[in-house]
This record gives structure tokens, sequence and C-alpha cells, in this order.
């Protein structure tokens, strides 16, 4: 598709009112001819907008229902059956970013023709490492099918599915060959200068045409420039309005300034801990990535639980009701500080207001992008900011609790390096 789309990306700080603005823009819309797309991270939203925006009549297809087996075809359909009847009935539709994510091209001439508009919440995952998704087959699996030439290679750099033998509907060579027909897996760049059975040789990417069906794109989320999404507009040539929002949720033109003053309007809620011996582990400057965590003893880990222990319990005076903490996923058994097992609150949470009466935080984490998803875009000739990309999940991580309704929260965070982006975003205000 050779269209061209408006692209605006309204970056501001959470809590400042994005989808709010979003909302009331929608509720006034007059031109009732318009279609809109919305994607949100969680289905739970669904219905929170479909309720404030009743005029759109938003539709969504069942998302918690299973796919439909082959046997069971006649009897239901599959959400992507449903999105494109949908499609073609002219409705407003609201789906979540999985299902964004699986669209199939047969969808795009018709999204197209009927101009639909989407509104995104949260930047999408345009690029990530191929294995990493549900039901998807590890990148080591799928290299050893590409070393038996089950999918090929083609010009372009994308997968082709090359074998005709028949697919089982719920196997994981199902979801393979539908990545593949729908022009979803590329291979890295620099792949070719090496091994066939690289682990990091295949990428899943949003089919770039997907986007350029849509009449217009408007992304809500906060520093954008720290994002995987950035990356790939840069390196398909997509060009974006970067807006931001006002106090009163006027749109203007995005800053550096502004983005200042968003943070020392909220920084001031945020009390970090700082020295003493609860920060000794966090010296280096990889303390507290999954590397770092990956190679510690027993003996460490345990030293880790109670530093967080301790500064929950003895500094903070935390409950478990009051408290979400964060870490690896894998070393979650390992760190789980003692009294506090149901607050876990994983690190890449986004959109939810489920834990804004959270008050006392820790995070036992070191952000770094996956270096595969690094290297695939500097193949590509563009750059993903390591320091800025850590500090945008950090902060939508701090932004799920009470500090969004500008409550003090005290924060935990023994990684050094992530102390100093939290000190250098805020403007001196969270001291390390």
């Amino acid at each position: 598709m050779n269209h061209k789309p408006k692209v605006r990306v309204i970056d501001a700080i959470m809590g400042s009112g994005k989808t709010t603005h979003i909302i009331n823009q929608l509720n006034n819309e007059k031109d009732l001819n318009k279609r809109f797309l919305i994607v949100t991270p969680y289905l739970k939203e669904i219905d929170r907008l479909n309720e404030a925006i009743p005029r759109l009549c938003l539709k969504s297809p069942n998302e918690d229902a299973p796919e439909t087996s082959t046997k069971d075809k006649k009897k239901s359909k599959s959400k992507s059956q449903e999105l494109l009847e949908l499609i073609a009935d002219d409705q407003n539709i609201l789906i979540t970013h999985s299902l964004f994510g699986v669209m199939p091209a047969s969808t795009l001439t018709l999204l197209a023709a009927k101009g639909y508009e989407v509104i995104i919440d949260e930047v999408f995952e345009c690029a990530r490492q191929y294995g990493t998704g549900n039901d998807e087959m590890s990148c080591y699996d799928l290299s050893i099918l590409f070393h038996n030439k089950v999918v090929t290679e083609n010009d372009d750099g994308y997968l082709e599915w090359a074998d005709h033998g028949r697919v089982d509907h719920k196997g994981v060579f199902h979801q393979l060959k539908q990545d593949c027909d729908n022009r979803r897996i590329r291979v890295k760049p620099t792949a070719k200068a090496k091994t066939d059975k690289q682990t990091d040789m295949f990428f899943w990417e949003l089919p770039v045409d997907q986007l350029k069906a849509f009449k217009s794109i408007t992304v809500l989320t906060y520093m954008f420039d720290a994002s995987v999404m950035r990356a790939y507009f840069r390196c398909y040539g997509i060009d974006w309005q970067h807006l931001s929002l006002t106090g009163d949720r006027e749109l203007v033109s995005w800053s550096h300034a502004i983005e200042a003053s968003e943070a020392q309007s909220i920084a001031k809620y945020l009390y970090v801990l700082t020295g003493g011996k609860l920060n000794d582990t966090g010296e280096k400057i990889n303390s507290y990535s999954s590397t770092w965590l990956e190679s510690r003893s027993p003996t460490q880990l345990a030293e880790i639980e109670r530093a967080a222990r301790n500064a929950l319990h003895n500094r903070f005076s935390a409950k478990g009701p009051s408290t979400m903490w964060s870490c690896v996923k894998a070393h979650r058994s390992n760190l789980t500080p003692k009294g506090f097992i149901k607050a876990f609150v994983a690190c890449n949470i986004r959109a939810t207001n489920d834990y804004k009466d959270k008050v006392h935080l820790a995070y036992l984490r070191n952000i770094y992008s996956q270096p595969p998803v690094v290297q695939y875009f500097q193949a590509k000739g563009v750059k993903v900011d390591q320091e800025r990309y850590a500090l945008s999940e950090l902060l939508q991580w701090i932004f799920r609790s009470a500090i969004r309704e500008q409550e003090n929260v005290s924060l935990y965070l023994p990684s050094k390096r992530m102390r100093q982006l939290l000190h250098e975003w805020s403007g001196g205000l969270c001291q390390v």
C-alpha cells in the first residue's frame, strides 16, 4: 500500500489525561461517517472505554473465547473472522494489542476502503525476537526449520512457508504459517554472515502495510522517543506529529521543556530510599539486570530478598495491601520479600489503575533493551536509546501506583544506574 496516513503521537506523562482527551474528542465528533478502531493493552479496558464513549456504539470480537478448531468452525467464528465482519459492517471497534498484532492481511484492503482511523493506547511492540510471543516456537526450533527449508527467506527478507503438508490448526506450525503468510517474520539483516542456527536471527515485525491501511494513526504514550515503536517508524520512514497536553488538556507541540516541567510536578511526590547498606548490592552498572541476577548464588539472592524486606518492613513500615514490588520473573520465587507474596506487579504493566492505592514500592530491576532487538535496529541504521528506554519502563511501572493520584509514595530502588536515571529525569528532585 502506498497510502501515507496522518500520524499523531500524543506524548504526555501518565495521569495527564491523554485517554480523557481522546474520549472527549470522540464523544464530540460531529462527522458520523468516520470509523474508528481503538487498540488497548487489556481486555478489561474494553468495557471501561465502551461505557465512556457511548455515541460510537463500539463493538468488539469475543477475545475471551479460544480460537476455534477446524472441527468446530461451523459452530463459531475465529476472532479474526469476527473482526473482519465488524469492519465490513462499518462498526466502530475496540480490540486489544494482542488481536491487533495478528490481524490478517485480508482485512487491510477493507480497512483502507472504509477509511478507518486507528487510536493506539500505549506504544505497540512493533518488533521483537521471534519466540517471545504466545503460541510461537523458539527461535532455535525455527532456525532448524529454516536450515531444513521448511521455511525460506524471500528477496525482501521475510520468511515464507515452503512446506505443502497439512498444518494442524492448534499446533505451533499453524501459528508459524500464519505469521509467514502475513509477512510478520523477518530475518535479521546481519544473520547471513553467520551460522543458520543462531537463536536470534528471526524477528516478529508488524507489517508496515497494516499501518498504511488506516486513514490516520494516533498513539497515546509517554517518552515515545524511548520506544521500539519510534525505532520502527524511523526504519520505515513514517513521520509523525509529536504532541503533548497542557494542564487544560489542550494539544500543543511536544518539547523537552514540557517533559521536564511534567517530571518536576510529579517527582515531588516520590521518596527514593538512598544511602545505607540496603543499596550496597546495586553499585555496579549492571547490578539487578537479568544477566547479573542469573550469576548470583543462592546466598546472594537471599541477601537481596532480605534487603528488600528490610526496606519495606523497617524503613517504610509497609503492609501487603499498600505495597507493589517487581523483579525479573525468572527470579520471583527467590526474591519475593517475606510477607509480600501477593504484592508482585509485573514490570511491563501498562494502562491500568488497578494499583493506584499502592504507596510502598520496591523495584528490583535494572532495565536494558533486549540485545537482539537493539542489534536488529542497528543493522537497519536506527539507534535504540538504552538509557531512555530503561527510564520509560521504570516510570510506567511507578505510575501504576498512588503517585498518579498525586499521593506521596516511597520507592526502594537498589540499582544505582536506575536511581541516577530517575534523578536526572526529576531535575534533581529524586536524590540518589
